[in-house]
């Protein structure tokens, strides 16, 4: 089962909505999806993204601690803004005893010098090869981007172990 299952995502989204008055059809043109995805989230057939459920929260006029019956941590995602900071991951990933690789070459078509960066790691292998396959699966039109967004969040999940641990 999904965690969706366990904290009513489905219920709750109902009973916010109705308690503000609004129809399905009014709340997924606000949240800017179809009326089915929106339903699908209602009635509990697939799980909404965190983006769709602060929408929606934004839409009632509510806190997501409220929603959710609990306070919720905010994401502290690494911002990359910059090529500093893309030096700076792989810094972190060489600190964290992972075993990086960098190297330049010249892309001979378009003459352009290309950077290559080789993580030797099976578990960040398995990571990007599945990455790779959702990827090609959203561009052939075989999963949406909502599915695409419940596979990458479950995905995180599932790696989300202290490198420490391996």
């Amino acid at each position: 089962m999904r965690i969706a299952h366990y904290l009513h995502i489905d219920k709750r989204l109902k009973s916010f909505r109705t308690g503000a008055d609004m129809s399905q059809k009014e709340m997924a043109t606000k949240l800017g999806l179809s009326v089915p995805t929106y339903s699908n989230y209602e009635n509990g057939y697939s799980e909404p993204p965190v983006e769709v459920i602060q929408k929606f929260c934004s839409v009632i006029g509510i806190e997501e601690d409220l929603f959710f019956g609990f306070t919720v941590q905010p994401n502290s995602d690494i911002s990359i803004n910059t090529f500093a900071d893309i030096m700076k991951v792989i810094m972190e990933i060489k600190s964290a005893g992972i075993p990086v690789d960098c190297s330049t070459s010249v892309n001979t078509e378009t003459r352009r010098l290309v950077a290559s960066i080789n993580i030797e790691s099976p578990q960040v292998a398995s990571l990007i090869s599945r990455w790779n396959e959702l990827n090609k699966e959203l561009e052939e039109d075989k999963i949406d981007t909502d599915e695409y967004n419940i596979w990458i969040d479950s995905m995180m999940n599932s790696f989300n172990i202290p490198i420490e641990n391996y």
